[in-house]
């Protein structure tokens, strides 16, 4: 993959994060957080990949930069929400194997033989990269919480409690 593709690709997951963020009703100053962290997360992925890391291994570490890097944010900023670690990640989900797989589970009631045979597997594949691909992004972000947690970049947070994320309340 070249530098150009890997760019390209890396802006359209911060749009992306930015839009979702958007989509969430986070507030406005979380939205270049999550853009920033959609960015970068791809990026780091993509780079990993490049240099022949595997993917599993590739999206885990993209996932702990990215939350480390929404965390480094939330710490420097007043009244952020962590809606930039959710839609930092999310980039980083196998999107097309998953479509991939509805589109499959949709299909397969009308195929015979040898076509049925082919579909399961395709069907097996899909859905083993999804559930690799979501594994790796939730290990990730645990280990981003706890080096997070380790080097006490916590403490700074306002809406983190004994590892869960709470909303302030509306008023």
């Amino acid at each position: 993959m070249d530098i150009t593709s890997t760019l390209l690709n890396s802006i359209w997951a911060g749009l992306f994060s930015g839009a979702l963020a958007v989509v969430l009703t986070a507030p406005p100053q979380a939205i270049g957080p999550s853009l920033l962290c959609g960015f970068a997360g791809i990026l780091i992925r993509d780079a990993l990949v490049g240099w022949g890391i595997g993917p599993g291994v590739a999206v885990v570490l993209a996932a702990v930069a990215s939350v480390l890097l929404a965390i480094a944010l939330a710490s420097r900023m007043r009244n952020f929400s962590l809606i930039a670690i959710v839609t930092g990640v999310l980039p980083l989900g196998a999107e097309v194997p998953l479509f991939n797989s509805i589109k499959g589970i949709l299909e397969i009631s009308t195929l015979k033989d040898q076509a049925l045979v082919t579909a399961s597997a395709q069907l097996a594949a899909n859905l083993s990269i999804v559930f690799t691909t979501t594994l790796a992004i939730v290990l990730g972000i645990g280990m981003g919480f706890l080096i997070a947690r380790l080097f006490g970049v916590g403490r700074a947070l306002p809406h983190v409690h004994e590892g869960t994320l709470v909303t302030p309340p509306v008023r």
